[in-house]
């Protein structure tokens, strides 16, 4: 949203073009960061409930009505580009060259939901080891891929938006969310609790995103980015005395991730430029997420997980993890 709203369309001035080129790198990050969590919660949902109906159709319940009620608002208020209305509703948005800002982000949604589509079928499919190994290659393939595609293929849309150039943006996550599951959980968990590896991790991103600011090496940033995100996140939950897992677990923040959809989807008719008014745009958008959660979302949630749904099985919860957060329990397991 701060991406959003500071990229400042047209600015006049160097200071003014500097800030919205940071914000456009910010945003980028961001969405980096979005990616690194869908792959990790994904997986290990799939691990823990493997009904491919049931993840199919709660996630359809999830993502679908809201998406389609921001289409219907911007549809009626805004002039959208011929085809555009389309690529957005069908998620094929990141290879649709002709999008105006108002469907531009769902470029991001659109690779979700091509994510949903390959993962899901693999780990189930071919089971967990043969996954492992599936993914493992699929990360090979992309990051040979995407150098080529940026230096070969010049395409009307960015390349960096489009599903093939950044798989192993979910893979390293799903990967990572496979093995904190299997044998080597309690070594590879010490290591990701090291604050070595914490102080590494953290500095290696720093400067990946730093070097990105220099438009030097995006296919090798989104490389670095790609692997350590899951790392850095994964370590930060399993540090709950720390400063960053306290910060996050305040309530402002847990509510503003209950409506984070919300946010993800309004934010791009009220920010739309110019950079003016922040404040109260942000205010509008905060208004339209938190309607479109308490009137929509939640109550179809609800009736997605209810008991007795056909397809709602019984979800197999990761009883170490909430051994260790026993008293966060209730809690954890409403919100997931």
């Amino acid at each position: 949203m701060v991406s959003h709203g500071f990229l400042m369309t047209g600015a006049p001035t160097r200071s003014e073009r500097a800030v919205g080129y940071v914000a456009g790198h910010l945003g980028a990050l961001g969405v980096a960061v979005f990616f690194a969590i869908s792959g990790y919660l994904i997986t290990t949902l799939l691990l823990e409930d493997q009904n491919l109906r049931g993840f199919y159709l709660r996630r359809a319940f999830r993502i679908l009505p809201p998406a389609y009620l921001y289409l219907i608002v911007v549809a009626i208020s805004e002039p959208l580009r011929s085809g555009e209305l389309a690529s957005a509703a069908f998620f094929y948005s990141n290879y649709w060259a002709d999008r105006s800002w108002y469907t531009a982000h769902f470029w991001s949604l659109s690779m979700e939901e091509h994510f949903y589509l390959l993962w899901p079928v693999l780990l189930i499919g071919l089971g967990v080891r043969r996954a492992l190994i599936a993914a493992g290659l699929l990360i090979a393939a992309t990051e040979l891929w995407r150098p080529w595609s940026l230096a070969h293929i010049q395409l009307p849309f960015p390349a960096l938006q489009r599903t093939d150039m950044r798989l192993d943006a979910f893979l390293f996550a799903g990967i990572l969310a496979i093995l904190m599951r299997g044998p080597y959980h309690a070594p590879l968990l010490r290591l990701l609790t090291a604050a070595w590896f914490r102080v590494l991790s953290s500095l290696t991103l720093l400067a990946a995103w730093t070097w990105a600011l220099t438009s030097s090496t995006p296919a090798s940033g989104t490389l670095v980015e790609s692997a350590l995100l899951p790392a850095v996140l994964v370590s930060i939950i399993h540090w709950p005395h720390s400063g960053a897992f306290q910060v996050l677990e305040s309530a402002p923040l847990r509510w503003m991730g209950r409506i984070s959809y919300g946010l993800y989807l309004w934010q791009q008719l009220f920010l739309a430029p110019p950079a003016v008014a922040f404040l109260p745009r942000v205010a509008l958008t905060f208004a339209a997420a938190a309607a479109s959660y308490y009137l929509l979302e939640r109550p179809l949630v609800r009736y997605a997980r209810a008991p007795g749904r056909s397809w709602n099985r019984q979800v197999l919860w990761n009883h170490e993890f909430f051994a260790e957060n026993a008293e966060r329990y209730p809690r954890l397991r409403q919100e997931i």
